[in-house]
C-alpha cells in the first residue's frame, strides 16, 4: 500500500477567479498523478486497486508483485520502479515541475488490515517528507527512531519532553540558541568526536570547547552520561518532526 500526495506551491491570491482557475487546476493535476499511478502500478500487477482522493493516491498492490525474494516484504526494486514510472507518467507535457511523496506501509495478509496499513503509508508520506524534502519515498519500517515517534499518540508529550530536555535549546526565537542547538546535533552525530564535530562546523578546535562547556551547563554534563546524551538525541528527533 502507497500514499502519494502531490506537493503543490499556494501562493497567495485573494482573487477569487483565479482561485476558482486554480482549484481546476489541482483537480487537473490530480487526476493526472491517479491515472499515471494506475498505469504504473498495474504494469506490475493488473489486479492492483488503485483510489484517488482529495490530495492523495492509494494503491493496494499485491505482495508478489514487489515481494522480495528472500523475504516478504516490498522489495527496493519493484517499488523504486514504480514510483519512477508514476513520476514520467505524471510529469509528460505538464507546464511546471510537480512531484510527489510516497510512503509504503507493511505487507498485509487479509482486508481487516488494510486501514492499519494506510495509516502507516500516510506516517512514511509525512516523515520521509519532513526528512527529506518533497519528492521522498519512505517505507514504514525503514524509519528508524521516527516510526517509533510516529507512534506516541499525545503530541503534547513529545513536545513536553523537547522542552524539558533541551529547555532554552527547544525554541527558534534566538539564533544564537539555535546555533548552539546545531553545535548540539553535530557532535551527538558525530559521537562526540570534537576534531570532526569542529570540520563540519568550520569552528577552531578552542571555540568548541568553549561551545561544549555552554551546552553542558545548560543541559547537564552530557558528555559523561550516555542516558542523557540519548534523551537530547530523542528530543532533536522530535523537533526535525515538527509538522508531521
Amino acid at each position: 500500500l502507497r500514499a502519494a500526495d502531490p506537493a503543490r506551491a499556494r501562493p497567495a491570491d485573494p482573487d477569487a477567479a483565479m482561485r476558482g482557475v486554480r482549484g481546476a487546476e489541482e483537480r487537473a493535476a490530480q487526476e493526472r498523478l491517479a491515472a499515471a499511478w494506475s498505469t504504473a502500478v498495474r504494469r506490475h500487477d493488473r489486479g492492483a486497486a488503485v483510489a484517488s482522493f482529495a490530495h492523495e493516491i492509494v494503491a493496494v498492490v499485491g505482495a508478489d508483485a514487489v515481494a522480495d525474494p528472500g523475504g516478504g516484504e516490498p522489495a527496493a526494486g519493484p517499488v523504486q520502479a514504480m514510483v519512477k514510472e508514476a513520476a514520467a507518467l505524471f510529469a509528460e507535457h505538464l507546464p511546471v515541475r510537480r512531484t510527489f511523496s510516497t510512503g509504503i506501509s507493511r505487507t498485509v495478509t487479509c482486508p481487516a488490515e488494510l486501514p492499519e496499513a494506510y495509516e502507516q503509508a500516510v506516517k512514511a508520506v509525512r516523515v520521509g517528507r519532513q526528512l527529506h524534502g518533497a519528492g521522498a519515498r519512505a517505507h514504514f519500517d525503514q524509519l528508524g527512531v521516527y516510526r517509533l515517534l510516529s507512534l506516541v499518540s499525545d503530541p503534547a508529550e513529545l513536545h513536553a519532553f523537547v522542552r524539558e530536555t533541551l529547555g532554552e535549546l527547544a525554541g527558534d526565537d534566538e539564533p544564537e540558541l539555535v546555533d548552539l542547538r546545531r553545535t548540539l546535533q553535530v557532535l551527538l552525530e558525530t559521537n562526540l568526536n570534537v576534531a570532526e564535530t569542529a570540520r563540519r562546523l568550520h569552528f577552531h578546535y578552542n571555540t568548541l570547547r568553549y561551545r561544549i562547556g555552554k551546552l553542558e551547563r545548560m543541559l547537564g554534563a552530557f558528555t559523561e552520561d550516555a542516558h542523557l546524551r540519548l534523551n537530547l538525541t530523542l528530543a532533536l528527533h522530535v523537533l526535525r518532526m515538527r509538522g508531521i
